[in-house]
């Protein structure tokens, strides 16, 4: 009887169970489908790493050794200058600046240094003829550039030719000609106290190239621009390929090379543009012809965290430029086996208006 009635009890016991095997099964559903899309998204992580890791084999990732030069002779023999004939002043300013702290990435800015090289040749050596700091700031999400006028007087760290224990003076563009990227992003530091770690570099080829690859760009040309590359004497819109966007970024015998880099930093904002209305596909074949013509000193993983954000940052502005020097914060002079250098008269002011523009209040690191 006491059997009967145990085997009864177990008999509700198992019909009491249905409802949760019910239930159970709807979790292993809902666990199923988690693990399926973790697998996904997984797959595509991986994907994506073999094919950033594939777009970071084409880049010259390995700093240039060699081809540097001891010396640099500048065409602009800088006559109708008045002459710098004291540097205690200037001397002075390098202290002041010195005083200043140094300045590196936040958790909301990032900092890479844009340079241009002046080669035509497939290498990485020569005047640094473009140097441009690019910010992107997460927190506005807004891309800054401030162009760092080449003729620039600056002191050269470690350079010591006279003997006389302090940093030469020389055009800020000499420094890639002495140390290539690392020299010049030293010198950065020391006279403009701000640490950028990472550079992205071109030459003229590589340029023209970008150019061509995004089909052209079109930009806007004074009268007397147009009439300077040979497109013709009126003031509208030009589409230029990659010859004449060079040769229109390089001009600068129609002002000065205040308006050189204006020029610059316009192209790069309308190059960013074009690069918008360009779907994946697309830019994907630009990628694959420009990047072997690029030079950084990006790790894999800074790569791979620089293409995957790209895309993000296309929706951010491009529109708030600045330069160095500041202006009326300035005065040209012809130096000696220099040529015309730039240098400014009060280099702290011109520092912390820097730090101002890039940082935009946020704390450095």
């Amino acid at each position: 009887m006491l059997e009967v009635l145990f085997m009864k009890v177990s008999a509700k016991k198992s019909k009491g169970r249905k409802t949760p095997k019910k239930h159970s099964k709807a979790v292993r559903g809902i666990v199923g489908a988690s693990v399926a899309l973790l697998s996904i998204l997984g797959i595509l992580f991986i994907g994506s790493g073999i094919y950033v890791w594939r777009l970071y084999s084409l880049v010259n990732y390995s700093p240039v050794e060699s081809g540097y030069v001891d010396s640099v002779v500048d065409s602009d023999d800088g006559s109708g200058y008045e002459e710098i004939d004291d540097y205690t002043k200037i001397e002075e300013g390098a202290a002041s600046v010195a005083e200043i702290s140094v300045k590196g990435n936040t958790n909301n800015i990032t900092n890479y240094l844009l340079i241009g090289i002046d080669s035509r040749q497939n290498n990485f050596s020569g005047l640094s003829d473009t140097m441009i700091i690019l910010t992107i700031d997460k927190k506005n999400k807004d891309i800054r550039l401030t162009s760092l006028l080449r003729d620039t007087l600056v002191t050269i760290p470690g350079r010591d030719k006279n003997g006389d224990g302090k940093d030469d003076f020389a055009k800020l563009n000499a420094a890639y000609s002495y140390g290539g990227p690392n020299l010049l992003l030293k010198t950065i530091e020391q006279n403009f106290r701000i640490k950028i770690s990472k550079h992205i570099t071109v030459n003229f080829t590589a340029f023209s190239s970008t150019i061509d690859a995004l089909g052209g760009i079109d930009i806007e040309l004074t009268a007397a621009e147009a009439k300077h590359l040979k497109l013709g004497n009126t003031a509208k819109t030009y589409s230029l390929n990659g010859h004449y966007a060079l040769e229109y970024v390089r001009i600068r015998k129609l002002d000065s090379d205040f308006g050189r880099t204006a020029r610059q930093r316009k192209m790069l904002n309308a190059m960013f543009q074009k690069a918008k209305t360009m779907n994946v596909a697309k830019l994907n074949s630009i990628l694959n012809k420009v990047l072997p013509q690029i030079q950084t000193n990006m790790s894999p993983n800074e790569f791979m965290s620089f293409t995957l954000n790209s895309l993000t940052y296309f929706g951010y502005t491009m529109d708030k430029t600045y330069h160095i020097p500041p202006n009326g914060k300035y005065r040209s002079a012809p130096e000696f086996g220099l040529g015309s250098v730039l240098y400014m008269e009060d280099p702290a002011y011109a520092v912390i208006e820097l730090h101002k523009f890039i940082y935009n209040g946020e704390t450095a690191q």
